[in-house]
């Protein structure tokens, strides 16, 4: 049997459906909120961009993690040991992850600190200041994480095969970009990166748990 017994492509299965409810909403600047909400004491409040290392070039190759790396560095309102402290005073977890079409950055936290994650979220999507000297910082981590990628077997096998699968198209190129370039990365070339890739169609907010719908549009 091909494609679960001949069924037309693209259509899922029975077996394999699982519907839950949830809730959306486009606001004025595009940005799309969706939320699903259960009974858990927690809830999980994440930024999702429709974009990753597939947007960057060879020549800006590892600008898209880069940038997700900075953003919780400082913003006009927040530094990056006040960042770090509200995360702990909530109790909460952040998240982040950069992959070749998306970006996220998340807050997991007790449902009645929703509100303050969706502060510190937006603050640091709308505010972060991208400080050269930061960034400079930042680039040493990010030479490190190079030196210690093969270790980590699976993703390292995943990068080889994109390589092999897509060679130098961008798809083809590691998530993390090439080790050698990460000097060459510039703070100007990551602001062009926000600009061309995080804006309000590309861009949508999850709010899964404990989440309140209409206080979280609000």
């Amino acid at each position: 049997m091909k494609n679960f017994g001949e069924l037309p492509a693209g259509e899922i299965p029975e077996s394999l459906k699982y519907n839950r409810p949830f809730q959306s909403t486009t606001l004025s600047n595009g940005i799309r909120v969706v939320s699903e909400r259960n009974g858990s004491q927690t809830a999980t409040v994440g930024v999702y961009v429709g974009a990753g290392s597939r947007q960057d070039t060879i020549e800006t190759s590892g600008t898209a993690h880069a940038l997700r790396l900075m953003l919780s560095r400082g913003t006009s309102a927040r530094s990056k040991a006040d960042f770090t402290s509200e995360i702990e005073q909530m109790g909460a977890r952040s998240n982040g992850s950069t992959d070749r079409e998306w970006t996220t950055q998340s807050v997991t936290c007790m449902k009645g600190d929703v509100n303050k994650a969706v502060n510190i979220l937006g603050d640091i999507y709308s505010n972060a200041t991208l400080d050269g000297a930061e960034f400079e910082q930042c680039k040493q981590e990010l030479a490190a994480e190079h030196e210690s990628n093969f270790k980590q077997l699976q993703p390292h096998t995943l990068e080889l095969a994109h390589y092999n699968s897509y060679r130098d198209h961008m798809m083809g190129q590691p998530i993390r970009g090439d080790r050698d370039n990460v000097q060459n990365l510039t703070v100007d070339g990551l602001n062009s990166y926000r600009a061309a890739n995080y804006f309000g169609d590309n861009m949508v907010i999850v709010g899964t748990g404990g989440v309140d719908y209409e206080a979280f549009v609000e």
